[in-house]
């Protein structure tokens, strides 16, 4: 596929910009900002979507059913705390995104995967722990608007952040 070559410096380069250049993907990534949820990301359709698209001529928001925010609070796991959660991020987009975000409290997710999918699941200690899970590489990459991206470590090598400009 053409322009897929370079270093992984130009590759965050790319990402980046393409990102940055996703309205709806900044609008969410900006107002979870402001709600100052503990270690949140937003990941997978949401972030890799705009760059398949971006690659085949799409426009950036084409095929993004929803946008996964993920957020992490081991104080409180009842899923009324986290119902909370949603209801306030929620309250704080207009349609379209009210009914497209999607919220999970990442240290809630061993609670309920086994019942839903029918295999256990370890508690994680951290959002950024959940993407070493996803099934894909391609799924799992998140993005936040400190602006840092999180992806599991390709060959183990440590995660570096991706700045959002």
């Amino acid at each position: 596929m053409p322009g897929i070559e370079g270093t992984e410096s130009e590759f965050r380069e790319r990402l980046s910009a393409i990102l940055t250049a996703t309205p709806l993907l900044m609008q969410v990534l900006s107002v979870a900002r402001r709600l100052c949820l503990s270690d949140w990301l937003v990941f997978s359709g949401a972030v890799y979507q705009p760059v398949l698209n971006h690659l085949t001529g799409r426009p950036l928001n084409y095929g993004i059913k929803d946008y996964d925010l993920g957020y992490f609070d081991g104080s409180d796991l009842s899923y009324e705390a986290e119902d909370a959660v949603i209801r306030r991020v929620k309250a704080a987009f207009d349609e379209p995104l009210r009914s497209m975000v999607e919220v999970r409290n990442q240290a809630r997710v061993h609670l309920w995967f086994e019942a839903k999918f029918g295999e256990s699941y370890t508690p994680l200690s951290c959002t950024a722990e959940a993407l070493e899970r996803f099934t894909s590489a391609t799924f799992a990459v998140g993005v936040r608007c400190q602006l840092s991206s999180v992806a599991p470590p390709l060959g183990r090598s440590p995660i570096k952040p991706l700045s959002l400009k």
